[in-house]
């Protein structure tokens, strides 16, 4: 995500954009967990509504003439009392918690086919190799851009061998 640092306007940080339908299922989630500030312009570096204790907030900006929200912001305090970073979120949805709802019964229901044992050796795995690609430099970013790839590779291979998977896509 790109964030504006420390801006004096709406304008410095409509530069620095966040599709929420560009970021991860996971993001998506937390995005729509985050607690929600309203605000204007004039008074967003005011510490009013805001926690010290929370890092991430949603700001929900109400400049507009009739106080309507315009626009939605995700900003980082980084433990002030006023916003370090920030960043315009483009199609987030304050109604989203539908689709996190799809998505939370699909984990579930999928987990619910796994067996313990698959489960925990899964669990084992991906530790594992964690632990292996931090050991050797990997950032957080890379290591999730790593696992990725090898998890799309490997769907795509079992998908391959057995064509009657999916034929409903």
């Amino acid at each position: 995500m790109n964030y504006a640092r420390k801006a004096n306007d709406t304008f410095e940080i409509d530069l620095y954009t966040t599709d929420v339908r560009d970021v991860s299922a996971m993001c998506r989630f937390y995005l729509y967990m985050l607690p929600r500030v309203h605000k204007t312009w004039n008074d967003w570096m005011q510490p009013d509504g805001f926690d010290r204790e929370q890092q991430f907030f949603i700001v929900i900006d109400q400049s507009g003439d009739n106080r309507t929200p315009t626009s939605y912001y995700l900003v980082d305090m980084q433990g002030y009392d006023y916003i370090r970073y920030a960043t315009k979120l483009v199609n987030f949805d304050p109604e989203g918690l539908d689709e996190i709802d799809q998505e939370s019964e699909l984990i579930e229901r999928g987990t619910g086919l796994t067996r313990i044992g698959d489960h925990e050796i899964f669990e084992n795995v991906v530790s594992n190799l964690c632990h292996d690609l931090s050991a050797d430099g990997f950032s957080k970013k890379d290591a999730l851009i790593f696992l990725q790839v090898l998890l799309d590779h490997k769907f795509d291979c079992v998908v391959e061998s057995r064509k009657y998977l999916f034929n409903n896509d």
